[in-house]
């Protein structure tokens, strides 16, 4: 029997986090349910595998003898010296103990698993098709779900694994309690999330075809567009008005992006602003445009709107901010404060930024600016390559949604983006494998 080898277990490894992570919140939810005693490891169970697979990245890197050139990489030694403030603040300024541990998976995972990412890709590059595979896998598991919701299954259909409004995640919610306006999960934690990853599959799908439009066969434009296209309807689908703004965001950045501006691409850019454009003063004044756009019902009888909660939100991170340049510390921020028993406070920062800051200080948040900028400006310089195109556009976007929402909270986004943006950044700009054409997401073997 053939023994395998330690680079295959780990990259076994980082492949099923990218692909089980999409399934995550079921997973947990129906686990939960079974073992409750059990759920704080059983939620846990991705950030152990990461700690396990970072123990063989050492070994890996040590055998291989690449220390140096990891070590003289700025974005690697950024992204370390994030982790070692944050470890610093988890001594320093510790609280209950499971709440800092759990502060410290939340903020730490999607750095752990960009850098064991690129650790991988450096190592085996052989690697980077399977993991656009494993990544399109889970993009057809997360929009097709999404579909069948929207079209055939129930709203509820989620509560018959244990999904619950007040014990776990609810199986759907509206808006401002109004059930004309179901907003759909899919696989993730909620609407807002999935809208967030919808981004990110869609652009994937539409720098392919930007990138590889001419040279492309029929069947690789068909599964790009049929991506696209679900990824917008499941998109609409959530009412996030946060990822609509992120996707339109992420759509002007690729055709800024491109180098010469062809006629067709003119052509469809202006009938789809027209379309965007045209639908918007169709619906203005409509139902649908004051519940989803502006969230304001005059028939509402709810006394708490969701517009009131992100401005108190943004006021609170401000301030909190403002007084705290140092932060408060690890774990009193979003969900992992809920395990400190000894604190009555309930912060609630939708910011992600004023959410850092919160945390790790003003130092934190120049940190992880420092660190996002960076990679973002890596990205930029591989935009040859499709995915790293796709992943700059939505990078913005998510940036953006981040000004209203804790974007990088959310496993399933954090770890998908984060790790694909780690292979990218681990091929050069001009090596050949970033430079060759690769498939699209959603497609096979011709």
């Amino acid at each position: 029997m053939k023994r395998i080898s330690l680079g295959v277990i780990y990259e076994i490894g980082l492949l099923a986090i990218l692909l089980l992570v999409v399934l995550h919140a079921p997973i947990t939810v129906w686990l939960g349910t079974a073992l409750p005693d059990q759920q704080a490891i059983i939620k846990a169970w991705k950030e152990i595998l990461l700690i396990v697979l970072a123990v063989i990245a050492v070994v890996l890197i040590t055998k291989a003898k690449i220390w140096q050139k990891i070590t003289h990489s700025p974005i690697i030694l950024l992204a370390l010296a994030y982790v070692d403030l944050y470890l610093l603040m988890a001594i320093v300024r510790g609280g209950e103990k499971l709440a800092v541990v759990a502060g410290l998976m939340i903020d730490l995972r999607f750095v752990a698993m960009f850098l064991l990412m690129y650790i991988l890709v450096l190592l085996r590059p052989q690697a980077l098709k399977r993991i656009l595979i494993t990544v399109a896998t889970g993009a057809v598991v997360v929009l097709g779900f999404g579909l069948l919701q929207i079209t055939v299954l129930p709203d509820d259909v989620l509560s018959h694994i244990g999904y619950s409004k007040t014990e776990s995640i609810a199986p759907y919610i509206t808006i401002d309690k109004n059930p004309d306006y179901v907003r759909i999960n899919s696989t993730l934690r909620g609407p807002n999330p999935l809208g967030a990853l919808a981004v990110v599959y869609s652009t994937l799908a539409l720098a392919y075809l930007l990138k590889n439009y001419a040279r492309t066969g029929v069947r690789h434009k068909f599964a790009a567009v049929g991506t696209s296209a679900a990824g917008a309807a499941v998109l609409f689908a959530t009412y996030s008005r946060s990822a609509y703004g992120a996707l339109l965001a992420a759509v002007l950045v690729l055709l800024a992006s491109s180098s010469k501006v062809n006629k067709r691409l003119l052509i469809f850019g202006s009938i789809g602003f027209a379309w965007v454009a045209g639908l918007l003063l169709l619906t203005v004044q409509s139902d649908w445009f004051s519940n989803v756009i502006l969230h304001e019902d005059p028939e509402s009888t709810v006394v708490s709107k969701s517009n009131d909660e992100h401005l108190q939100s943004l006021q609170v991170g401000w301030d909190r901010v403002v007084s705290e340049p140092f932060g408060h510390g690890v774990g009193t921020t979003g969900s992992a404060s809920l395990y400190d028993t000894s604190s009555s406070n309930d912060i609630i920062i939708e910011n992600y930024y004023f959410f850092v800051a919160h945390e790790v200080g003003w130092l934190g948040l120049v940190l992880f600016a420092g660190l996002f900028g960076y990679v973002c400006y890596e990205l930029w310089h591989r935009r040859r390559n499709w995915y790293a195109l796709g992943l700059f556009a939505s990078g913005i976007g998510l940036a953006l949604i981040g000004v209203v929402l804790p974007v990088w909270t959310d496993d399933t986004i954090a770890i998908i983006w984060w790790g694909l943006a780690g292979t990218a950044l681990a091929l050069s700009p001009g090596s050949p494998a970033a430079a060759r054409r690769t498939k699209p997401l959603l497609v096979g073997k011709n």
